[in-house]
């Protein structure tokens, strides 16, 4: 929503083993795609929480530290494979993601 706000179109796909990715991912830009990761006991503290909030078990796979890591190093090696950008939001806020996009999508553009 940030960065539509600022008239970027942009697509947030989910990237886990189960799921292929979309064939357009492979079709546009590597410098028009950008890859976001953060580190895995993050993730399971985030994933652990909504857990709690909703009132469910934290024994589910959502919450599992060895899966959410399997699902980083799934999604690393695709970001690997498209050439895209990868940034680290572990410590980021979302504006300051959405910055680091724009600046690196306006680069392009020179």
């Amino acid at each position: 929503m940030y960065l539509a706000h600022k008239g970027i179109k942009t697509a947030n796909i989910p990237l886990v083993p189960e799921v292929k990715p979309p064939r357009e991912l492979f079709e546009v830009s590597p410098k028009k795609v950008f890859g976001l990761t953060l580190d895995p006991e993050k993730l399971y503290q985030i994933r652990s929480e909504r857990l709690k909030t909703l009132g469910l078990g934290v024994s589910a796979d959502y919450a599992n530290l060895n899966r959410i890591i399997e699902e980083i190093d799934y999604a690393d090696n695709l970001m690997k494979k498209i050439g895209c950008l990868t940034i680290d939001t572990t410590n980021k806020a979302v504006e300051e993601t959405a910055s680091i996009i724009m600046q690196k999508l306006y680069q392009g553009e020179r």
